[in-house]
């Protein structure tokens, strides 16, 4: 309910009803509406990270889980977006805590990631990754640390071709960092992909 219609227009007796229980048995489980959010908020999180776990499970290389890792990201940017926006707006102390650290988290991993992709001999030794996995991250999910209203709200023009132009842009950074070996597996595994999709 808070994604479809944002947290600040669901009411406890919406939950109460949607669960089929009492709003003092709702009380009873959580200690107020703030806690019921950031515990709806951090089971959301764990929930779409163990999905793109299990997805990372199938990957071939690190290149492979970037793309994996874009796919995801489209996804929580379309869906996420009003609860980030209210969480901005009506919860900042649960947006601070919950949403910074996971934007964290998944810096870290994209990181790591990028790591592996150097020893691997996908990904160029020269680069700094840490510097590269936030600005990935930052354009992904569109989560930093100088978050804005206008930053999480902008549209990317056209919706149906919005996360196929991503899923490029994305792909055509990490082949910018990739070796020669990289951008083999960029050109021939995935970019064709991307290219049947959509005329972009």
């Amino acid at each position: 309910m808070f994604y479809d219609m944002g947290i600040k227009s669901v009411r406890m007796d919406d939950i109460a009803v949607a669960c089929g229980i009492s709003k003092r048995t709702l009380y009873e489980n959580f200690a107020d509406r703030e806690d019921l959010v950031r515990q709806t908020v951090k089971y959301y999180l764990n929930t779409i990270c163990a999905r793109l776990a299990e997805q990372m499970s199938h990957a071939r290389n690190v290149i492979d889980e970037f793309r994996i890792a874009c796919e995801h990201g489209a996804d929580f940017r379309t869906s996420a977006r009003k609860v980030v926006l209210d969480l901005m707006k009506f919860y900042p102390k649960i947006f601070d805590d919950v949403i910074r650290s996971y934007y964290d988290a998944v810096v870290k991993t994209s990181d790591m990631r990028m790591r592996r992709g150097i020893e691997t001999g996908l990904f160029l030794g020269c680069i700094d990754t840490e510097f590269m996995a936030r600005n990935f991250v930052r354009y992904l999910y569109g989560l930093h640390q100088d978050l804005s209203d206008v930053a999480i709200s902008a549209q990317m023009g056209n919706e149906d071709k919005g996360p196929v132009r991503m899923h490029m842009a994305v792909m055509l950074f990490l082949r910018g960092i990739s070796t020669e070996a990289g951008r083999r597996y960029i050109d021939e595994n995935i970019l064709p992909d991307i290219a049947n999709k959509t005329t972009l």
